[in-house]
């Protein structure tokens, strides 16, 4: 064999291997999602209208930005969708409605730490429910990284003035019930994405969320309108960077990494929020946030290395 056709050879076996597998470019897509996502702190700090108005605004808002790639490039598979498709889509806004609807009532009544902690339960009850439904195997390392992970996500949320403060039963329970309601959504997302497109399968889920949170929104005692502008450009910029480049993110990755994975990178969220708020508000970080945040780290590596290995 010639050297020409050896060295070919060789440079097709190089590309190969720099090529990167469609799973990790996903974790690559899941932490860009996290950052875009962090910065929700900061543009609802330039809001006034209650948070579950804002939830109702930004989804409503979303859906209106994904009508035109939907019309001009899911036509078809749209008209194709069968109806426990379209079924299961909804059922997915309405957990997600859920999620937000549970979260800003446990905001409401309970300490923002007790919130925080509980909300993110979600990577427990993701884990349990694919495990005990035997979609995943999970052997002692990957469970350590889950409960190292998870453990980190408790110190960063526990800040000194919050950890002497008692929550109210129902509070607590509204947060446990929003990480539950954001497992089953992740879950249908795992389910839906294998067979529907990730721009029609967002569409169909923000516009039922949409829905759900209109009709929660007055239930809930709230005006819908007579907030002014500035909530509407507050709620664009939610639906752009924490809809459409975030929870639509996790939506495209979770075709090719596990759902638990991702709900472990969720919790990473509050530490790039923390460098915005210290970068743009001055905050200054605490402690338990610059020691959690290092804690989640090692817990998704611990996590990722046993499950990769």
């Amino acid at each position: 064999m010639s050297s020409s056709v050896l060295n070919s050879k060789k440079c097709r076996n190089d590309e190969n291997r720099r090529k990167i597998s469609p799973a990790r470019f996903a974790m690559l897509v899941v932490i860009a999602g996290v950052l875009f996502g962090s910065l929700a702190s900061v543009m609802v700090r330039c809001s006034t209208a209650p948070s579950l108005v804002l939830a109702a605004y930004r989804k409503v808002m979303v859906t209106l930005l994904l009508v035109p790639p939907v019309v001009l490039h899911c036509r078809e598979e749209l008209r194709s969708l069968r109806r426990t498709d379209i079924l299961w889509c909804a059922l997915s806004g309405l957990f997600l409605s859920i999620h937000f609807y549970t979260y800003y009532e446990s905001i409401r009544y309970t300490t923002i730490a007790a919130s925080q902690v509980l909300a993110g339960t979600e990577v427990l009850f993701v884990a349990a429910i694919l495990f005990f439904s035997g979609k995943e195997r999970y052997g002692r390392a990957a469970a350590a990284g889950i409960v190292i992970a998870l453990a980190g996500g408790i110190l960063t949320a526990l800040t000194p003035q919050d950890t002497g403060a008692s929550g109210k039963l129902y509070g607590n329970l509204c947060a446990l019930t929003c990480a539950l309601f954001s497992a089953f959504y992740s879950l249908i997302g795992a389910k839906m994405r294998k067979s529907c497109s990730n721009t029609l399968y967002s569409f169909l889920v923000y516009g039922a969320s949409g829905i759900f949170l209109t009709i929660f929104t007055p239930l809930s005692g709230y005006a819908l309108f007579g907030y002014g502008a500035i909530n509407y450009a507050v709620a664009l910029g939610l639906a752009v960077f924490c809809s459409l480049l975030s929870h639509s993110l996790f939506n495209w990755a979770v075709k090719y990494q596990s759902p638990t994975l991702i709900t472990i990178f969720k919790q990473l969220m509050p530490l790039p929020a923390a460098l915005w708020g210290f970068l743009l508000f001055a905050e200054v970080p605490l402690w338990n946030q610059i020691v959690g945040g290092g804690v989640m780290i090692v817990g998704i590596c611990v996590y990722t290395k046993a499950k990769d290995g």
